[in-house]
């Protein structure tokens, strides 16, 4: 009898061991404490300026919690297409997701805001005036909250150039001319210049330019280097316009609110980290290599900015008409005081442009361009 009880007190402690070292859903309790696996939705292509954005925040998360959280990292639109990865964070399929917000603006009219051009020309005060906006304003806040979604960071793809065969510096140029441009902001602001705006996907623009369809683009550097349209075209510009849409990583609000505390305490300080400054010098890494592609490129003839008179001229005729729309838009999505978020968002910039900022790196291009 004795002999069984030791038996059996030794399968305990066995099974307890067990029962120690496993967890449900991916996760451990071991002595380290809990572990908890992230499943990533992406449509983020690894050789664009936005990777690194996303591999930096991914990577920390790993890193500062020494493997606790695991991050199931995916091919770019494997698990869901780009528009519907909001969607795929909201409903669980994914864990973390990373994709345009504009693709779902019902979600997201707290951040299409962004579309409005002529807002911010620098991409680090809107990446940290984003972040703080979306923070601390009420009406955001609570609009997050119905969408069961946590806004990790949001940045701009770039901000907007424009690529032509000759001389642009100024909204008289614009007439006439035949641009490819997307969004629905910025399409009624080249409208408004004079221009016949052609809607394109990236994909079909290189041989849009090729067969005359478009004879301009308006693009961030994504467009003259990776999608090689620097081979069409010769001559390129930076209007002032600054960022017109937003990426942006997401994470579902009831898996944040499920992880051990210390776990949370990590996401935020690496979130905070990202917005702060990390996130846009990581995505400089890449677009130090898309000027050097461009400067090198024997067709490429010049890369400007307009004047500042130039640029004021067309956002004062285009700007206060479009942020009213912005402002019914944004009410019918859910945003219950968009003219509190705009005070906010405005106030937001206003503080960040007085701050020590990363240099833009247009801006930067150009500098060295024509250093």
């Amino acid at each position: 009898m004795k002999k069984t009880t030791r038996i059996l007190t030794s399968l305990a402690a066995v099974s307890a061991l067990a029962l120690a070292a496993c967890g449900g859903d991916g996760g451990s309790t071991g002595a380290e404490g809990e572990s908890v696996t992230l499943h990533m939705a992406t449509m983020v292509q690894p050789q664009t300026p936005n990777a690194p954005v996303q591999n930096w925040f991914l990577d920390e998360l790993e890193s500062r919690s020494e493997g606790r959280i695991k991050i199931d990292r995916t091919e770019p639109e494997t698990i869901c297409p780009a528009p519907e990865i909001a969607e795929c964070v909201k409903d669980g399929r994914a864990d973390i997701g990373i994709s345009i917000s504009d693709y779902t603006p019902q979600l997201f009219p707290m951040m299409t805001l962004v579309s409005v051009p002529f807002m911010v020309d620098n991409s680090q005060a809107l990446m940290q005036s984003l972040a703080k906006v979306n923070d601390e304003n009420e009406s955001a806040k609570a609009a997050w909250d119905k969408a069961g979604l946590k806004l990790i960071g949001a940045w701009g793809p770039g901000k907007l150039i424009l690529g032509t065969n000759q001389r642009v510096q100024d909204i008289e140029d614009i007439k006439g001319m035949k641009f490819r441009v997307t969004g629905p902001f910025l399409q009624q602001a080249f409208e408004s210049a004079g221009a016949n705006v052609v809607a394109l996907p990236a994909a079909e623009t290189y041989e849009a330019v090729e067969r005359g369809i478009a004879d301009a683009v308006a693009w961030t550097m994504d467009g003259p280097v990776d999608y090689k349209l620097m081979e069409q075209l010769s001559t390129w510009t930076d209007p002032g316009v600054g960022h017109y849409t937003t990426f942006a990583i997401w994470m579902n609000q009831a898996k944040y609110d499920s992880m051990p505390a210390d776990l949370q305490k990590i996401v935020d300080d690496v979130r905070a980290d990202l917005n702060a400054g990390e996130g846009m010098k990581a995505f400089q890494t890449k677009t130090v290599e898309q000027c050097d592609a461009l400067q090198a490129f024997p067709k490429t003839e010049s890369f400007t900015a307009w004047d500042e008179a130039a640029t004021a001229e067309w956002r004062d005729s285009v700007q206060a008409e479009m942020l009213a729309k912005w402002e019914e838009q944004a009410k019918r999505d859910g945003l219950s005081d968009p003219a509190s978020f705009l005070a906010d968002y405005q106030a937001a910039i206003e503080a960040a442009g007085a701050e020590d900022l990363l240099e833009d790196p247009v801006a930067a291009c150009i500098a060295q361009m024509n250093g």
